[in-house]
């Protein structure tokens, strides 16, 4: 059975061409490097970050996922992680977002994009 991105347990619009993915390590005061080049690091953590573009967006389709992640809240998201190499739930949270209107007329109505960042709020 294919799996499928989902927020909070619900389907949502598919990204057009899938999740861009990221990674980045936060180390604590002390790194530092030598003269000679030679890192010292005290890597504390690691998380995911994914970012999401999807286009022609119903009204619906942008009620549903704004309403999930434009409040900065954690919510659930149902992944195919690169790191762990399978699908999983993990909490995520949206800081910034943009959206493009697009066609407005009685016949369709979209929007032409909408696109954001989906940061891991617990390490990986």
């Amino acid at each position: 059975m294919q799996e499928y991105m989902r927020m909070n347990g619900q389907a949502v619009r598919q990204p057009d061409e899938g999740l861009g993915y990221d990674f980045e390590t936060t180390y604590t005061e002390d790194t530092t490097r030598a003269m000679d080049g030679t890192l010292y690091a005290g890597a504390m953590f690691t998380v995911e970050s994914f970012s999401y573009k999807a286009s022609w967006l119903t009204r619906e389709e942008m009620r549903d996922i704004l309403q999930i992640v434009a409040k900065g809240k954690p919510f659930t998201l149902r992944y195919l992680s690169p790191y762990y190499g399978a699908w999983r739930d993990g909490r995520f949270y949206v800081g910034k977002g943009s959206l493009s209107v697009g066609r407005w007329n009685e016949a369709e109505e979209r929007y032409e994009e909408l696109s954001f960042n989906m940061i891991g709020v617990d390490p990986i």
